[in-house]
């Protein structure tokens, strides 16, 4: 797909020519692309990624809707290099967990806590319930959205992952997310520390 500016002496052309071009707008983007056929062969693989897909984007719409994940999954939208949104990334680690779990659990509200620490509360991808998966989670902080590093891994308790390692000092601003297993549970949340 090529990006162009000024696409056929106009401003914003959008529709096919023949069948041979096709121009549209893609994420604010001016583009154009072949004229293609679409195929819809629904093997039995396309239909279970279409199904992952499905339910990624009703949690999204059902569970998730706390606002800071979802400014926090925002947050980690810009940081891409690809014109994504929240709700892109989200949906897309959300389809890298369905195969293996899809009761996988995420993040719904990222609150600091006394003492400088931080709360993640999760629900499970496939039902919105308490999260309860098993094994430890990484929290990942630091002072900008780009620099976090590994701070601690933490278990599951009653739904949170609740941070146990002082993440810095009173009213520092610190950026936090939550990891397991290679895959992004929760954007980059922007948070204030609480004093002791």
């Amino acid at each position: 797909m090529a990006i162009v500016k000024g696409p056929l002496l106009s401003l914003d052309a959008r529709g096919q020519i023949g069948q041979a071009l096709v121009y549209l707008g893609w994420k604010g983007l001016k583009t154009v692309r072949q004229y293609v056929v679409p195929a819809n062969p629904q093997t039995a693989g396309q239909t279970t990624q279409r199904g992952y897909l499905t339910d990624a984007v009703a949690a999204w719409k059902n569970y998730f809707t706390g606002t800071t994940a979802r400014v926090a999954w925002d947050r980690s939208a810009l940081l891409d290099a690809r014109p994504m949104s929240g709700f892109n990334i989200f949906t897309s680690n959300a389809m890298l967990l369905a195969p293996v779990d899809p009761a996988s659990s995420m993040v719904n509200v990222v609150v600091p806590v006394a003492a400088q620490l931080v709360t993640f509360t999760c629900l499970n991808l496939d039902d919105g319930a308490q999260a309860d998966e098993a094994g430890n989670f990484e929290i990942w902080a630091g002072t900008t959205p780009t620099g976090l590093t590994l701070n601690e891994e933490v278990a599951l308790a009653g739904g949170d992952v609740i941070g146990t390692n002082d993440l810095g000092d009173t009213d520092d601003v610190m950026y936090v997310k939550l990891r397991k297993g290679g895959v992004d549970r929760s954007g980059v949340a922007r948070i204030v520390l609480l004093a002791p």
